[in-house]
């Protein structure tokens, strides 16, 4: 069932990353440093802290964004590896290959997004994988990303 009021939000804060002219890889770094902080947070209680650690790594150069948008070697390699992750969990920690593919997405690029995406921006994706993980979390994420693009002007 489609939640008319969480469509709303999302249209709403799409709307206002867009008018802000929020880059691609400026969304994607905002949302690498919000699952960043769910992990420091100890917010993802039904993975382990061992698993998650295991993400950081792909995470901090998601964070910092500059060899993923131009290494494609490099980022083809976090790619493989995360997938390789995610299949090896998809059985028997479905959350954890639910969160593994929100890493995923901080891997993604402008270009790929264009080609493949369904909609002007990635926000309402990034937070649908989430919400698998912790089903309350819409007004923490959209929070984060208001407090985002108040930090912008």
């Amino acid at each position: 069932m489609i939640d008319s009021i969480e469509v709303k939000e999302f249209d709403d804060l799409e709307e206002q990353l867009l008018d802000a002219n929020v880059s691609y890889g400026e969304m994607t770094r905002e949302y690498a440093s919000y699952l960043m902080g769910l992990i420091q947070r100890g917010e993802l209680k039904t993975i382990a802290a061992s698993k998650l650690e295991k993400l950081v790594p792909f995470l901090e150069e998601a964070i910092l964004r500059e060899r993923i948008e131009s290494d494609d070697v490099l980022r083809k390699k976090l790619t493989v590896d995360l997938w390789k992750m995610e299949q090896q969990s998809r059985e028997e920690d479905e959350n954890f290959a639910n969160f593994i593919r929100g890493v995923l997405y901080c891997c993604g690029t402008e270009e790929v997004w264009e080609e493949e995406g369904d909609g002007p921006t990635p926000i309402y994706l990034y937070f649908l994988i989430l919400k698998k993980i912790l089903p309350g979390l819409r007004r923490d994420f959209i929070s984060s990303f208001n407090r985002f693009l108040g930090g912008r002007s």
